[in-house]
């Protein structure tokens, strides 16, 4: 019994909730959903999403960067730690992986020279390595 009547008051609820945004919103709903931005519309009616293509506010997902690839040979440029290992200056070590998140390489998997392989952020990468050219 308790529960219906939980059930009930969940549901004259929403009904005032429906009832305030129609007194606030001059026209009812259907007129708020005319002043929406497009990419709001395509998003409330899974156009987007259902032809495939990002929604227009959204950057446009990063592609592996060029000069990254597995096999490719990274040089140190400084002291670095990577995961246990402190790699020195000059140390070379090989990608053995691209991660990625949501379309974007956010780390690397590096062999070690004694074939550990280690997970590197990007951002240590760009900063702390260069690419050798083969």
């Amino acid at each position: 019994m308790l529960i219906r009547g939980r059930r009930s008051m969940a549901g004259s609820l929403i009904v005032a909730v429906v009832a305030a945004l129609a007194a606030v919103v001059p026209g009812g709903a259907a007129e708020a959903s005319d002043r929406a931005p497009a990419s709001d519309k395509a998003l409330a009616s899974g156009e987007a999403l259902a032809s495939g293509e990002a929604p227009a506010s959204d950057e446009a997902p990063a592609k592996a960067p060029a000069d990254l690839a597995v096999g490719v040979r990274l040089e140190a440029v400084a002291d670095v730690k990577v995961a246990r290992a402190e790699l020195a200056r000059g140390a070379t070590v090989s990608v053995a992986r691209l991660i990625e998140r949501q379309g974007r390489v956010t780390a690397v998997d590096v062999e070690l020279a004694d074939g550990h392989v280690a997970r590197v952020a990007m951002a240590t990468v760009r900063a702390s390595f260069r690419v050798l050219p083969e």
